[in-house]
């Protein structure tokens, strides 16, 4: 079997892609552009604080839970040190000045929520279980590549998640309620899949945590695996086009260090936005109206990000996630005006680093579309001029004094803040537009609006947040079906299955 693997991108996707596939023998090299690897799992340090800058917490980590039993396979679950957000409330959600908190567990999140909605428990127990049964058809259990995301095409997949919601849920105010994580997967009204939704509401309902140290510890342990096995992540690389003849794919070409160079390659996996993916790829395998197809998919929106560092000793440690809403609704916070801004925001505190009682630092995050940003979309970062850098300072004032509204201890728990916008998204990750998950799901869309994995160049594969799902369960399993395209069927099940005994 030809094994020289080259894998453009070295975020989530295409590290967890080298590892396993470096492991089983592949020749592997990954090409990342940037100087530090990662993508969404970066970290970054300012004034000895460190920040997260994509994944602040995960999900079903608990021994023998799907995420613990995917990294497991990896081989890097124990290099993790994971702290478990307070059970009784791991998510809050501000709804119309009430704190309304998710509490972990089928049973305990119907109780939780029960005690606000007395006469809505049935219908609560309803929707928790069918949150469940949907996500469970996509567990580990059932892992097999013909009946992942990429082909699933059930009715949860049809659906939006507000026609579900409605039709299982009659008090409104509970509806609104339990949609109220969508910042998680940027929902939006009539056109999210339900599926999206139960995906991620159960990930985080089984089990919800931190990483001590930085989800970047994730990235650091991924290439310690490829390199061990052999394999090569290369740096400040960035790859310019997929080299194909008639048939397939044979390499990648790449700058590195101002010199273009050319490797040879029996397989080639991009995890590049699917539209700068297919950019690359210069050959007629790949069809036009396939072409205009991924480039007119719609992305997710991006998101202001304050980084905010705390006086030491001054700000409690938060162990859950506070999701604010400031109108009457938790929809529709995209569509917001320069008078209104923030409908909503997401506001977290990272693990603490030295006194876990207390805060070293957390972060804001509230929807941000880039046409507010069209006039710097030509500039990189660090050089977009003292008009930028005043914008972000109204905006992140405007943010700390909504925020301050229902969180207090900011006014003077706050020292110092850093700021980003989906320009900075777009720069260090290479997303389209700066969006917070890649291409948006859309119900209306149909299969169209789905990324395969598979292209018509039959060596060339797609991975990362906009193939299969966003997030580090829907990308790790995005990563899972590739690979085991790649090594034949059966070797990565009977592999995750051992993982769990």
């Amino acid at each position: 079997m030809d094994r020289k693997c080259v894998i453009i991108g070295a975020g989530l996707g295409g590290l967890s892609c080298g590892a396993i596939l470096a492991r089983h023998g592949f020749e592997v090299t990954v090409l990342e552009q940037e100087r530090k690897v990662g993508g969404c799992l970066q970290t970054f340090v300012r004034e000895g604080v460190k920040f997260e800058t994509g994944m602040h917490f995960i999900g079903s980590a608990a021994r023998g839970e799907i995420l613990d039993t995917m990294l497991r396979f990896i081989g890097i679950r124990d290099g993790l040190v994971l702290h478990a957000l307070d059970r009784d409330c791991y998510d809050i959600i501000n709804y119309k000045g009430q704190d309304f908190p998710f509490r972990n567990g089928r049973e305990a999140f119907v109780e939780g929520l029960s005690q606000y909605f007395p006469g809505s428990r049935d219908s609560l127990a309803a929707y928790i279980e069918t949150v469940y049964r949907v996500s469970d058809a996509l567990s580990v259990e059932s892992f097999n590549p013909e009946r992942g995301l990429d082909a699933h095409d059930s009715e949860w997949h049809r659906r939006s998640v507000n026609s579900v919601i409605d039709e299982l849920i009659e008090e409104r105010d509970l509806r609104e309620v339990l949609v109220g994580n969508q910042p998680l997967y940027a929902g939006v009204r009539g056109s999210t899949p339900f599926a999206l939704h139960a995906f991620t509401t159960s990930f985080y309902n089984r089990s919800a945590w931190r990483i001590e140290g930085g989800s970047d510890r994730i990235a650091a342990l991924l290439e310690k695996c490829i390199i061990d096995a052999g394999g090569e992540v290369m740096t400040r690389c960035r790859a310019v086009e997929i080299v194909c003849n008639e048939t397939r794919a044979t390499g990648v070409k790449y700058i590195c260090g101002g010199v273009s160079q050319t490797i040879e390659a029996d397989t080639v996996i991009s995890t590049a936005h699917p539209s700068i993916s297919i950019g690359m790829v210069k050959s007629p395998l790949l069809r036009p109206v396939f072409r205009k197809r991924i480039e007119d998919m719609p992305d997710t929106i991006g998101v202001f990000e304050l980084y905010l560092k705390f006086k030491q000793g001054k700000v409690p440690y938060m162990n859950s996630n506070r999701f604010v809403y400031r109108g009457g609704t938790v929809w529709d916070s995209e569509y917001y005006t320069n008078s209104n801004w923030p409908l909503s925001f997401l506001y977290m505190h990272q693990y603490p680093q030295f006194d876990a009682n207390y805060a070293d630092a957390g972060v804001i995050l509230a929807y941000m579309r880039m046409d507010e940003l069209s006039r710097w979309s030509d500039t990189v970062t660090g050089r977009r001029g003292k008009e930028y850098e005043e914008f972000k300072r109204v905006k992140a004032a405007t943010l700390i004094e909504a925020a301050s509204d229902c969180l207090p201890e900011l006014k003077d728990g706050l020292e110092r803040y850093w700021t980003s916008t989906p320009l900075t998204y777009r720069d260090y990750t290479g997303t389209r537009n700066g969006s917070l998950y890649g291409i948006a799901k859309d119900v209306k869309l149909g299969a169209a609006g789905r990324v395969s994995f598979r292209t018509r160049v039959p060596n060339l594969f797609l991975a990362g947040q906009s193939v299969n799902s966003h997030g580090i369960l829907g990308v790790l399993m995005g990563s899972f079906v590739v690979c085991d395209n790649l090594l034949g069927s059966g070797v990565m099940y009977e592999g995750i299955r051992s993982s769990i005994l």
